[in-house]
């Protein structure tokens, strides 16, 4: 009924194919609790206070890093969101992602879990949680969701975060960041 491909698969056997792959997520905490996939992250260390804050910079800018003699410019997402300061940063984290040869520290309250999810819990979010025009939202950086299985209060739906997405909007705020 329906032609095979010259690898012998139907369109059916490719869409189960398709969705039978897994990625792995990071789970973190920002308010709320997000997912990053591990591909998108380098590597998670501990917050520290040794960050050099040059003047001029965005609110929102925590300041530099020198992580293993690179530099790592460190994103304070609570404060680009709008949302109140962490009191307690003990539990706090940097995921450090690499874009090319710059490095950037995304700061997040923690993380929470690593975790395999099957493609057939990845859909693509309802258009009313998405806000791409929200500047103070993080939802103007997720454009899909998974569903993670689990019993009452264990089942969880999680945003996922897009770190290219971020970075291309700050890119455009601060031209620095695009050079």
């Amino acid at each position: 009924m329906y032609p095979k491909d010259q690898t012998g698969t139907t369109p059916a056997g490719r869409q189960a194919a398709k969705r039978s792959q897994r990625q792995v997520y990071i789970t973190f905490a920002l308010e709320n609790t997000y997912a990053v996939e591990i591909k998108q992250v380098r590597e998670i260390i501990d917050f520290s206070d040794d960050i050099t804050r040059p003047p001029g910079m965005p609110d929102f800018m925590r300041g530099m890093l020198n992580l293993r003699q690179q530099m790592i410019s460190v994103i304070d997402l609570r404060s680009l969101y709008r949302m109140p300061a962490l009191e307690h940063s003990g539990r706090a984290k940097i995921l450090v992602i690499e874009r090319g040869e710059e490095l950037y520290g995304l700061m997040v309250d923690a993380v929470e879990n690593i975790m395999t999810v099957n493609d057939s819990r990845r859909f693509t979010a309802p258009k009313m949680m998405r806000n791409t025009s929200a500047q103070g939202d993080p939802r103007s950086e997720m454009e899909e969701v998974i569903d993670i299985e689990g019993d009452g209060d264990n089942h969880q739906t999680l945003s996922v975060f897009e770190c290219d997405r971020l970075l291309q909007r700050l890119a455009r705020e601060i031209p620095a960041l695009a050079a």
